[in-house]
C-alpha cells in the first residue's frame, strides 16, 4: 500500500511520510518494553535464587504465587489508567507520569531488600497501567480516520517493540550472570551478587532514556493525548464518583489483605494470590452476565455470545503463552544446556527469541491473511483464535521428550518459541479488535475492559502453572496443558463452525471498532498489505540485533548471521520495492522511493554485512 502524502493532526512528516510523532513513541515504547521484558526475564530465576547468592530463595509455589499476581495486576492497572487519562490527564501526561512511576519501580528493585522488591512491583503495576494503553492510543491518533498510512504506522511501532524485547533479555541477561561482570564488580568492592539488582537497574536506565526522548520530542504530539475540555458540571461528577471508587478499590484491597493478616491469620504469597484470582474470575463472569442481560436485540444477545468464546479463547491462550516467563525460564535455567559453539550464554536469553520470530514472521502473517481476504475463505477470528491454541499446543508436544531430563539442548526452547509465536500471530493481532465489533454500541467503552480482563485471568492461571512445577512433574504440567489446549481449541473449533455456518459472525458485528490494540500489535493482521517501509524496518530492526549477539559471542554471533542473514537481505530488498511503490510519480513512469524509507532498506545491509565482518575478525 502506498504511502500518502497527506498531513496528519499532528502537524509535519517523518522522512517515511508518516506524522513525526510516530517516531517519539516509536522509542517510547521501545524503551518501556525494554524495562519490562528486561525485568520479566529475570523475575523469575531472580526469585528462585538462593539468598547466599542474591535471590530470595522463593520456591516454584512461591514464586510461581508473585508471578500470577504480578503478571494479571499489569494487565488489570491497563483499565483504570486508560479511564484517568482519558477523564483527567490526557494520554501525554499519564505516558509521563507512568514512565517516572515504571522507573521508581526498577529503582526500588535494585535496591538488595525485601520490602523494596515488592515496593518495586507495585510501582511497576501502577505505572504500566498509566503508560502502556495510552501510548498506543496515541499513536491512532496521529491519523484522521481512512487515512492509509494508519496500519503502516502501526506496523512501525509493534516492530519498537519486539525490538525492546528482543535487547532487554540479552542486557539484563548478561549483566545478571556474565562471571566477568561479576569479576569487575569484586575489584570495585562491591558484591557479586548485586549484579542481579544491577540488572534491574538497567531497566530504569531504560526507561529513563525512553522518558528523556519523549519529554524532547514532545512538541512532536502538538494537539495528541491532550486532557479533555469543554466537560458539563454532571459529567465532571460522575468522572470524580469513578475516580474515588477507582482509588477506594486499590486502597482497600492491600488495607483488608494486611488486617486480615493482623488479627485473623497469616496470609501467604499463594493465598493472596488465590485471592486475587477468584476476584479476576468473579469479575470476568459478571461482567458477561451484566452485558448478556443489557443486551436489547437478539443480535446483540448473540454477539456477546460470540464475545465469551473469544473471550475464554484469550484466556486459555495467554494460560499457555506466558508460561514463557514462569515454567519456560525456569526450564531454561535449570534443565537447559546453556552452551553455543563451545561458550555460555545466560539463560535469559531464551526470552529474546519470540521477538526475532515476531520480526521474521510478522511479513508472512501480513500476507497470509491478505490472501485468505482475497480468496473468500471462511475464516473467522474465533477459528483463528482456535489455530493459536492448536499451536500452542504442539509448542508444549516440542517439549515433551525434554521433560524431567537435564542438559536439555537449547534447540528444544527455540522449536518452543517457534510455535508460540505462530500461535500469538494468529490471535494477538486481532483479538480486541474483533471484540470490539461484536460488542453492543451501548457498552462499547468495556471493550477494553474485556480483553484485559482475559489476558489477565489468562497471566494468572500462567502463574499457578509454574507454582505447580514444584510438586508435580515436567511430563505431567506438559500433558495437562497440551490436553487442556486441545480441548479449548476443539470447543473454538466448534463455536467457528456455528458462527460461520449458522450464524455469521460478520453479521453479527456492530459496525464500530476501537483505535488500537493493548501492545500496539493490531497492525500485523488488521493491514490488507505489508505496508509500505513495513519490511525494510523489519530488515532493518533485525540486522541491528544481529550486533548485540556478535559483540557478546562472536561465534554464536555468525551462527545467528548465518540463520539470519538471508531474512535480513530479503526483508531489505522487499522494503525497498515497497517505499519505490510509494514514491512520487515519474514522468516516464514508475516512482521515486520513499527516501526515509529508502533509509531502512539502503543502511540495512551494511549494518548485516559489519556484524558478520566484527564475528569473523574475532574468531579468526
Amino acid at each position: 500500500m502506498a504511502v500518502s502524502q497527506t498531513s496528519s493532526s499532528s502537524g509535519g512528516e517523518a522522512p517515511v511520510g508518516h506524522p513525526r510523532g510516530l517516531s517519539t513513541l516509536f522509542f517510547t515504547e521501545m524503551w518501556e518494553r525494554f524495562s519490562f521484558y528486561g525485568m520479566r526475564a529475570i523475575f523469575v530465576p531472580f526469585m528462585g535464587m538462593a539468598i547466599g547468592e542474591g535471590g530470595l530463595g522463593y520456591n516454584e509455589s512461591q514464586s510461581g504465587s508473585v508471578l500470577a499476581l504480578y503478571m494479571s495486576a499489569v494487565y488489570m492497572m491497563a483499565l483504570p489508567g486508560g479511564w484517568v487519562a482519558d477523564k483527567y490527564l490526557g494520554q501525554k501526561r499519564a505516558v509521563m507520569v507512568g514512565g517516572l512511576i515504571i522507573m521508581l519501580g526498577h529503582i526500588l528493585l535494585a535496591i538488595p531488600a525485601n520490602a523494596s522488591f515488592f515496593a518495586g512491583l507495585a510501582c511497576l503495576v501502577i505505572g504500566t497501567g498509566f503508560l502502556k494503553p495510552n501510548v498506543s492510543s496515541m499513536v491512532g491518533q496521529l491519523y484522521a480516520k481512512g487515512d492509509p498510512r494508519r496500519d503502516g504506522g502501526f506496523s512501525i511501532f509493534y516492530m519498537g517493540i519486539n525490538i525492546g524485547a528482543f535487547a532487554s533479555p540479552i542486557v539484563c541477561g548478561w549483566l545478571a550472570r556474565n562471571d566477568g561482570f561479576k569479576e569487575f564488580l569484586g575489584g570495585l568492592g562491591i558484591s557479586p551478587h548485586y549484579s542481579w539488582h544491577i540488572a534491574f537497574g538497567a531497566a530504569a536506565v531504560g526507561m529513563a532514556i525512553g522518558l528523556t526522548q519523549f519529554w524532547v520530542g514532545r512538541q512532536n504530539l502538538a494537539g495528541v493525548g491532550e486532557p479533555p475540555k469543554d466537560l458539563s458540571e454532571r459529567e465532571r461528577a460522575n468522572n470524580r464518583k469513578i475516580l474515588f471508587a477507582i482509588i477506594g478499590a486499590l486502597v482497600l484491597f492491600p488495607t483488608i489483605l494486611a488486617l486480615i493478616d493482623a488479627y485473623a491469620f497469616t496470609l501467604t504469597k499463594e493465598v493472596i494470590s488465590n485471592i486475587f484470582g477468584v476476584l479476576l474470575l468473579s469479575v470476568f463472569i459478571l461482567t458477561f452476565v451484566m452485558l448478556y442481560a443489557r443486551a436489547q436485540t437478539e443480535k446483540e444477545k448473540k454477539g456477546i455470545l460470540a464475545m465469551i468464546a473469544l473471550a475464554i479463547g484469550c484466556i486459555a491462550f495467554f494460560a499457555l503463552f506466558e508460561q514463557a516467563a514462569g515454567v519456560m525460564n525456569a526450564f531454561a535455567d535449570k534443565r537447559t544446556e546453556t552452551v553455543a559453539f563451545g561458550n555460555p550464554f545466560p539463560a535469559e536469553w531464551f526470552q529474546s527469541v519470540n521477538s526475532v520470530f515476531i520480526m521474521l514472521l510478522s511479513p508472512l502473517f501480513a500476507w497470509l491473511f491478505t490472501w485468505v481476504i482475497q480468496k473468500k475463505l471462511a475464516f473467522n477470528d474465533i477459528r483463528k483464535f482456535a489455530v493459536a491454541l492448536v499451536f500452542m499446543a504442539l509448542a508444549f508436544v516440542v517439549m515433551l521428550p525434554a521433560a524431567g531430563a537435564t542438559g536439555v539442548s537449547p534447540w528444544y526452547l527455540v522449536g518452543f518459541y517457534f510455535f508460540s509465536t505462530v500461535a500469538e500471530l494468529f490471535l494477538s493481532p486481532v483479538g480486541l479488535s474483533s471484540m470490539s465489533k461484536l460488542a453492543p454500541p451501548s457498552a462499547a467503552g468495556l471493550v477494553m475492559g474485556v480483553w484485559f480482563l482475559s489476558t489477565s485471568n489468562g497471566d494468572w492461571l500462567a502463574g499457578k502453572a509454574h507454582a505447580m512445577t514444584g510438586e508435580i512433574s515436567d511430563t505431567s504440567l506438559f500433558e495437562i496443558v497440551i490436553i487442556g489446549g486441545l480441548v479449548v481449541a476443539a470447543l473454538m473449533f466448534a463455536a467457528g463452525w456455528y458462527f460461520t455456518h449458522k450464524v455469521p459472525l460478520e453479521s453479527l458485528h456492530q459496525g464500530q471498532d476501537v483505535e488500537v490494540g493493548s501492545d500496539g500489535s493490531l497492525a500485523v493482521a488488521a493491514s490488507q498489505s505489508t505496508q509500505v517501509t513495513g519490511n525494510g524496518i523489519a530488515g532493518f530492526a533485525t540486522s541491528v540485533a544481529l550486533w548485540p549477539v556478535s559483540l557478546t559471542d562472536p561465534q554464536l554471533g555468525l551462527a545467528i548471521c548465518a540463520i539470519l542473514g538471508p531474512s535480513v537481505i530479503f526483508l531489505g530488498l522487499k522494503g525497498y520495492n515497497e517505499c519505490k511503490a510509494g514514491g512520487k510519480p515519474l514522468p516516464g513512469g514508475g516512482r521515486t522511493p520513499e527516501v526515509g524509507g529508502l533509509n531502512f532498506t539502503l543502511i540495512t545491509l551494511p549494518i548485516t554485512l559489519g556484524a558478520v565482518a566484527y564475528a569473523l575478525v574475532k574468531v579468526l
